[in-house]
């Protein structure tokens, strides 16, 4: 059984509206081997959302040019880790010493990666093992999406959103602080 760990609503950028979604959220909860589900549930008219064909649950670049769900883990001041989740079941998993800086892949166990959706309603889920975590149980979390609806027009969602365009990296989309875990 899990523990939910948090949840919180994703706000779309005001300069990137969309049509096919009313709402957008996230949970994250701790399994019970201690590794984490993170959740998304998206309403609206979920059959104008293009979402990409079945992949390989591979390593694979570019995920965020259209649907796809990220987590970005903050690991110091400066250095962050950026995971990339599409429903086709591919990700990709980066470390970044610095804002957009001294990026590299990191080697984790692929996820697994499920989407099941309606008319109205889209739910996403994705399993990560503890050992795909470089999280020390402190620091702050950015949960965020990409959504492409049927037409190609993006929007971006996230806890929060920094002045100017839409930047994920930026650190005033870190705006979740997780409670510390028990393991008793």
């Amino acid at each position: 059984m899990s523990s939910i760990l948090a949840r919180a609503a994703l706000v779309c950028h005001p300069d990137t509206p969309c049509d096919a979604l009313a709402a957008l959220g996230a949970q994250i909860s701790l399994t019970d081997d201690h590794g984490w589900e993170i959740g998304f549930v998206g309403m609206g008219r979920i059959d104008d959302i293009r979402f990409p064909k079945s992949a390989p649950a591979a390593h694979t670049d570019e995920l965020w040019r259209t649907t796809c769900f990220e987590l970005f883990i903050a690991q110091d001041e400066d250095a962050y880790a950026e995971f990339n989740f599409s429903p086709s079941g591919a990700f990709a998993a980066y470390h970044f010493d610095h804002y957009r800086t001294g990026m590299r892949a990191i080697e984790i166990p692929a996820p697994n990666i499920a989407l099941a959706s309606g008319r109205e309603r889209m739910t996403a889920s994705v399993l990560l093992a503890e050992d795909a975590l470089p999280w020390d149980r402190s620091g702050s979390l950015g949960i965020s999406a990409v959504i492409e609806d049927r037409d190609g027009t993006i929007s971006y969602w996230a806890l929060a959103h920094p002045p100017g365009r839409p930047d994920f990296h930026h650190r005033d989309c870190f705006a979740l602080n997780l409670p510390p875990v028990d393991r008793a």
